[in-house]
């Protein structure tokens, strides 16, 4: 008798010993996106086990094991379900379009989506939370001097034309009140993401454009942009070192749209479009309505609204604070575009 409870012990000891070496998993909210993906593989190179909250299990995050857990970040019972036995949690979830249409899915992915994701995470206990925004919640401008910071004024004038970027503004105000509730939420503002493994186009979409002859003309304004690879990586990072409250700004080059599409010509091939329209021309009121019914209008292109209106802005912003506290360090922007063409190139209809 003595002998089968002492092999009882041990048996349970075992199991003990078993459970306490697997860690406590992190969990990455919107994993199998453009970012998402990138983070699991850093988090797991890195020794971290990984749970996920999706709709739908994805394939692309089977080699990675990670406990896929299906929901939505719109429900918070959810967000609830996920966040427990977890030790931190990446709040990557979330829809980027161009279409009006999708206004109302993009608020509520985001704001909704933010909100329940933090409140889960507070009545959990849970101290170490990671939200990634976009710099355009207030890196944006029509000046070409100008720089956004972390503590640059929302432009909410600029940015209620559109849906993402102000929907981002808002969601940031959801984080804002649990940091000043005591939930030391840090925050990540990349801008263009750019680099391999983009599988939806969501973010890549325009470089595909260039790529197939599509960009017919270079509009006045400037783009950030930065690899995803490099934001993943410092996402840990953040997470540790970040201030609460401070959406740290995260890109690898500021220039004009004109020069982008001519680095982009430099790894591709492909010749830029030779028509730059003019800033005095854009900056005429009404002028989109009035060049969408030319003739040269399908010629150059025929941009939606809300892309031309974005192209004739500048998104410049300053990366000192995240070099500062971080140790951001970018790759250099060819690299990241030079990478980018290699993976979209295949398949496309792009001459030799």
């Amino acid at each position: 008798m003595a002998t089968r409870k002492t092999s009882l012990k041990k048996a349970a000891d075992a199991h003990a010993d078993a459970a306490a070496a697997v860690p406590a998993p992190v969990l990455v909210t919107g994993a199998s996106g453009y970012l998402g993906l990138h983070l699991v593989r850093v988090l797991r190179n890195l020794g971290h086990t990984v749970r996920t909250l999706g709709r739908s299990s994805s394939d692309r995050l089977v080699p990675f094991e990670v406990d896929q857990r299906q929901g939505s970040v719109t429900d918070l019972d959810d967000c609830r379900r996920a966040v427990e036995g977890v030790t931190a949690i990446y709040h990557c979830a979330g829809f980027v379009s161009r279409d009006p249409a999708d206004k109302g899915l993009m608020y509520d992915v985001h704001i909704t989506g933010t909100r329940n994701i933090l409140r889960a995470a507070r009545d959990a206990g849970l101290r170490d939370v990671v939200c990634v925004s976009t710099s355009g919640v207030n890196g944006v401008s029509k000046r070409d001097d100008f720089l956004g910071r972390e503590d640059s004024p929302i432009p909410w004038d600029v940015i209620a034309k559109w849906p993402y970027y102000e929907s981002k503004a808002w969601a940031e105000k959801e984080i804002a009140q649990f940091v000043a509730d005591g939930l030391p939420v840090r925050i990540a503002r990349p801008s263009l993401l750019l680099g391999p493994g983009d599988h939806n186009g969501s973010s890549t979409g325009d470089v595909v454009k260039f790529l197939c002859g599509d960009v017919k003309a270079a509009l006045p304004g400037g783009i950030s942009a930065v690899d995803v690879r490099d934001v993943a990586e410092i996402l840990p990072r953040l997470m540790t070192r970040g201030q609460p409250g401070l959406g740290y700004m995260l890109t690898g080059a500021n220039l004009g749209l004109r020069d982008f599409l001519l680095l982009l010509e430099q790894v591709s091939g492909v010749e830029a479009p030779k028509i730059a329209l003019p800033r005095k021309l854009v900056d005429t009121k009404g002028v989109f309505e009035v060049l969408r019914h030319t003739s040269q209008w399908k010629l150059m292109g025929g941009l939606e609204k809300q892309t031309f209106e974005m192209g004739c802005h500048y998104w410049y912003v300053d990366t000192t604070r995240a070099r500062r506290d971080l140790g951001w360090a970018p790759r250099d922007l060819v690299v990241t575009l030079r990478d980018t063409v290699e993976e979209l190139r295949p398949g496309l209809p792009i001459g030799d």
